[in-house]
């Protein structure tokens, strides 16, 4: 390989809003976009209906439609399985057993290039030749056995405080009684038991501590023996250890960990200790290959950065503020493990995505609009700065690695995956289906829920995908229509969706239902494509952070109650509900497309929007390999000098 092979680095944004980059261009406070603009062309494209995380960034990786790739948003329903099957299964559409398509990564690592792939929502997990893959901080919530990745985190932070006079035997500082080999102690030494066990773990991790004496004038360290090594680790007061080394269970199995131990306090006669430990971190299932994971943990991963694991992977609890205190951290990790990869790997094909515009857009965006029911000045002001703040740190993660990873043989692109737009009305499809008589429920005393009646049940919706099934002999488990039936019953659904009409208003809820082989035109004519498409007009969401709205297979009685449409509980920026080109005031579902390096034009913003199926065939045409045999776009020839 030499050095004058050309390089791709792919800056991937989620939920990057066209109207906010060029607002805060404008304004000065992204000088390190606005020089990638300046050197190279700006435009807008179009994402992939559905417009949301999994679909696109699989799009931008394969240049593919929906239809072909397959990943048909957060959850995917494959004919033949039973309906609330994939409903079980969140984010298994990110992964690459469940990709119909060719990533251009792989066919770049065939063709002996180095790809490092980090962050990424989509073809977990690869198996280069040459490179590196690994999911960092963005990974699969659910099943993570199904989806063969393990966490990152086993356990966040723990702190541990030991007396000799506790009654608790578990917090009691004891004497040694036997003879325990280690390195040398001015003093008799004390145990403690330190339980490393992660939460709900039933088989329990204990490791023995040893506090010593390193001077005879008291007791000042404490001994943990590193099982993988079988070397002792001396810990001093107020200094973390070295990383140690130990085999833990979990619920995952037993698994390889490392985290760190500090001293907080240690009485000179050993009566009292109070320790703390990073969190434990997992070596193993979430590099590829696996001996990344621990190099990462070593070199780039900071002891604060823990995250909560939450059912939703873009939900932000609690204040932004403190989310965007994090949210740095967690940027600067991903930047740090990119020009870590850079030096060990010398990647020249590195794809990532960063999340937090997403989440902050999700939690903000209702705020930012006039006629939004929360919007007062004072609401406007907070969450203008947040924006503008989560933007920034977008902004100087840019501008590092323009800096340390970027050379004139480099072509770098900054990109999106979907736009949003401020959303404060529910809609309930389940309910749209119910009142025209094609969904059912029934009590379930055991489970305390209404769950469908099969029986009496002739279409099912999804609304992530915004898909609804008929419920089809035949084809689906519980099917119940007939084929002669079929085409009345797509007619009913189609009926019931375009006749919803918002009562306090009178405007229609629904922009487009339209059938599956009509939607040839959305690339949305697979057969993992429900039988019926629907996309909704702006401001009506279907989610608004109620997990439950996400399953229509089951309703809890607090629910069955509600009106097909109301007032939003948490107003939210929405997207996976709209069509690709939906506008609503200066938001929208397009996205921003930055690209600059050797051989493209300089300063140009394109008039004609692109397609996200486009980039694909046009980086396998940069780099002169074959494109990804199911890729659909064209190569977009008119970004070149």
């Amino acid at each position: 390989m030499t050095s004058k092979r050309k390089k791709l680095l792919l800056i991937g944004v989620d939920q990057a809003i066209p109207y906010l980059v060029k607002k805060f261009m404008n304004e000065g406070s992204l000088p390190n976009i606005s020089q990638l603009v300046e050197e190279g062309i700006y435009t807008v494209a179009y994402s992939c209906p559905p417009c949301d995380t999994p679909t696109n960034w699989t799009t931008i990786a394969t240049g593919t439609t929906t239809a072909v790739h397959g990943a048909t948003s957060f959850y995917v329903h494959i004919p033949g399985d039973p309906f609330e099957l994939g409903l079980r299964h969140r984010s298994r559409t990110q992964l690459s057993r469940f990709c119909k398509a060719e990533y251009l990564w792989d066919v770049a690592d065939r063709s002996g290039y180095t790809p490092f792939v980090i962050n990424y929502p989509s073809g977990w997990p690869a198996n280069f030749k040459n490179g590196a893959m690994s999911l960092l901080i963005w990974q699969f919530t659910g099943d993570f056995q199904i989806y063969k990745s393990f966490p990152r985190v086993i356990s966040y932070p723990l702190f541990f405080e030991f007396s000799s006079d506790s009654e608790i035997l578990s917090k009691r500082i004891l004497k040694v009684k036997n003879n325990v080999e280690m390195p040398k102690n001015e003093q008799d030494p004390l145990q403690i038991s330190v339980d490393m066990t992660p939460v709900n773990t039933p088989e329990k991790t204990v490791l023995s501590g040893y506090i010593t004496s390193s001077n005879g004038q008291g007791y000042d360290s404490l001994s943990i023996l590193n099982e993988k090594n079988n070397q002792w680790i001396i810990i001093k007061k107020n200094g973390w250890s070295d990383w140690i080394k130990s085999e833990i269970s979990t619920n995952y199995g037993v698994l390889p960990c490392l985290f760190k131990i500090k001293i907080l306090e240690l009485s000179k006669e050993g009566t009292s200790i109070k320790i703390q430990t990073t969190s434990i971190y997992n070596t193993k299932g979430w590099t590829k290959p696996d001996e990344l994971g621990e190099d990462l943990i070593k070199n780039v991963i900071s002891y604060d950065l823990a995250p909560k694991i939450q059912e939703i992977e873009y939900k932000i609890e609690g204040k932004v503020e403190s989310y965007l205190t994090y949210a740095r951290k967690e940027a600067l990790t991903l930047q740090n493990a990119i020009k870590y990869a850079k030096t060990q790997l010398n990647w020249n094909v590195c794809y990532f995505h960063v999340h937090l515009l997403d989440s902050v857009n999700h939690k903000e965006l209702a705020f930012l609009h006039k006629n939004s029911p929360i919007f007062s000045e004072d609401n406007f002001q907070r969450a203008s700065r947040n924006v503008e703040i989560a933007y920034k740190i977008i902004d100087d993660l840019v501008g590092d690695l323009l800096n340390s990873c970027v050379d004139n043989e480099t072509i770098t692109i900054f990109v999106s995956d979907h736009g949003a737009m401020p959303a404060w009305k529910i809609v309930n499809i389940p309910f749209v289906l119910m009142n025209a008589g094609l969904l059912s429920y029934k009590w379930n005393e055991a489970q305390k829920k209404y769950i469908i009646d099969w029986e009496k049940t002739y279409a099912f919706p999804y609304v992530e995908p915004p898909f609804i099934w008929v419920n089809l002999k035949g084809r689906d488990p519980q099917g119940i229509v007939t084929s002669a039936e079929y085409e009345s019953v797509r007619d009913n659904i189609i009926d019931a969706l375009t006749n919803l009409k918002d009562p306090q208003t009178g405007d229609k809820v629904i922009k487009l239902a339209l059938k599956r082989e009509e939607a040839n035109y959305l690339g949305l004519n697979g057969n993992r494509v429900g039988d019926v498409i629907y996309f909704l007009n702006p401001p009506y969401q279907i989610y608004d952070e109620i997990l439950e709205q996400l399953n229509p297979s089951e309703i809890s009685r607090k629910y069955m109650g509600e009106p097909v449409i109301s007032p939003a509980k948490n107003c939210f920026g929405a997207h996976a509900y709209y069509l690709p080109n939906e506008k609503f005031g200066n938001y929208s579902n397009s996205v921003p497309l930055i690209i600059t390096g050797p051989n493209i034009r300089k300063g140009i913003e394109l008039k004609d929007f692109v397609d996200l199926i486009d980039l694909a065939p046009t980086f396998a045409h940069y780099l002169k390999i074959p494109k990804p045999k199911d890729s659909q776009g064209r190569v977009l020839h008119e970004i070149f000098e």
